[in-house]
């Protein structure tokens, strides 16, 4: 991801989500370098499309999932997976030992797919998701990336 996909990116995420990151956040991950990743698809009816994106921050030995998202009408296909999986790799590469996320306890199809990867709850985040009637808990999930079992 770069600039140059950012119209996109903001587009998938604001179809996909109701409280979407803003154009704002996306390129101050660009510009902080942060592995920002665009999930496309090649050779089908529409070249190069783009069906969804992953931002990773890696800082020392660990490393922190900051956003997956699917464009709707590819969601259930298993890019999300792809997504997740291929963001894992990418923590390993740079030499995380785990990795962390957030996700909205409402948030079930996100909830299974973490829990299929591996990832386990090891916290709760008060407040952390705002909702449209409030704010609602983040769950912390963590996945051990040296070969440890959690």
């Amino acid at each position: 991801m770069d600039r140059l996909d950012l119209d996109t990116v903001v587009k998938v995420e604001t179809e996909a989500y109701e409280f979407p990151w803003s154009r704002r956040t996306f390129e101050d991950c660009v510009a902080a370098t942060y592995e920002c990743w665009i999930g496309v698809l090649v050779g089908r009816e529409k070249p190069d499309e783009v069906v969804g994106h992953g931002i990773l921050n890696v800082s020392a030995d660990e490393a922190h999932l900051l956003n997956v998202c699917v464009k709707k009408q590819s969601q259930g296909c298993g890019f999300g997976r792809d997504i997740v999986l291929y963001l894992v790799d990418r923590a390993k590469t740079k030499r995380a030992k785990t990795m962390f996320l957030e996700v909205r306890p409402s948030n079930v199809i996100a909830r299974e797919l973490y829990d299929s990867v591996g990832f386990r709850q090891i916290g709760i985040r008060k407040g952390y998701y705002p909702t449209h009637g409030g704010r609602e808990d983040g769950l912390v999930l963590a996945l051990p990336l040296d070969g440890e079992k959690n």
